[in-house]
């Protein structure tokens, strides 16, 4: 891989890793950082994002795809679903915990595509998922911190919503642009129905936050998906997914690294060897071609 290249990749994976911490404080305030900001509610965070992707990408929706079920599932899947589980479970998981966690999307892809579409997994990946899984396991598993482990479960369900999707998106490739702006379009509906249902104090809650929440949802918009996900796909059309997929674990160890010194997230020693763990059994499955489904890999990243 070109130099340029390289460090392309690690500044998206550095704005992923640096995103579980944005969201952690877009749902929750994180306590301090603003005066009586106290987050804003998961799900109408989740459509404000939507809703802002579709504004910045409607012009390229065009053509529209033909198998529109289909794009309507993917849409679920990978937008409203997922994020809606993840931004719910960093109510209560934190910011490196919630990176580990996310990691299961791996794992769950190249199950489905072994159930799904008949992929042939040998003993090594088989090895990997299990690594992965018991890592997982060991850093939720935690009876003392209840709300933690539920924050995680959540996220580990959001990560098996966004494996399924790759499932569908096998069904119907779209380039990566007019993906994101269908979900956005598809997405932000249902979760403003949902909002309005289940959530209250939505606009005064969100307006709390200011100068510094606008800046937050800017940066999950234009960096995460439109800078993170233009500049990912480009290069996963010139670079084998074997190669992309293990160098994209920076994302994790990025996301780490900053709830542990941003947040403050607490240094476990369940923490620190379930995640060992569970990165080592990704790496294990990246590493393995998928003749399915060659982007399984790189599952994770759907639900950045």
């Amino acid at each position: 891989m070109r130099l340029l290249d390289f460090l392309a990749l690690a500044a998206v994976c550095f704005v992923w890793g640096l995103n579980f911490v944005v969201a952690k404080f877009s749902v929750t305030g994180v306590p301090g950082w603003v005066p009586g900001f106290e987050g804003s509610p998961p799900i109408f965070f989740a459509f404000l994002r939507f809703a802002l992707l579709y504004a910045f990408l409607a012009p390229w929706l065009r053509p529209a795809p033909k198998d529109m079920k289909t794009m309507f599932g993917i849409a679920l899947c990978m937008g409203a679903l997922q994020y809606v589980l993840m931004f719910i479970g960093l109510q209560w998981a934190t910011p490196s915990g919630m990176a580990i966690a996310l990691q299961m999307g791996v794992p769950f892809a190249t199950i489905l595509s072994v159930i799904l579409l008949k992929e042939k997994v040998g003993l090594v990946r088989v090895l990997g998922i299990v690594i992965a899984f018991f890592g997982v396991v060991l850093v939720i598993a935690d009876p003392g911190q209840m709300d933690l482990s539920i924050g995680l479960l959540i996220g580990v369900a959001g990560a098996f919503v966004a494996a399924l999707g790759m499932i569908l998106v096998k069904r119907m490739p779209l380039d990566s642009i007019r993906m994101q702006a269908w979900i956005g379009l598809i997405s932000w509906p249902p979760l403003l129905l949902l909002s309005l249902t289940f959530e209250q104090n939505q606009l005064q809650a969100t307006l709390d936050g200011g100068w510094i929440f606008l800046g937050t949802l800017l940066f999950t918009v234009v960096l995460v998906n439109i800078f993170g996900h233009g500049v990912f796909y480009n290069l996963l059309q010139r670079y084998e997914a074997t190669l992309i997929a293990p160098l994209t674990l920076m994302a994790p160890l990025v996301g780490i690294v900053a709830g542990l010194f941003i947040t403050g997230d607490p240094v476990t020693w369940r923490l620190l060897v379930g995640g060992a763990l569970t990165l080592s059994g990704v790496a294990v499955i990246a590493l393995r071609q998928n003749r399915k489904l060659p982007t399984a890999g790189l599952a994770r990243e759907k639900t950045l």
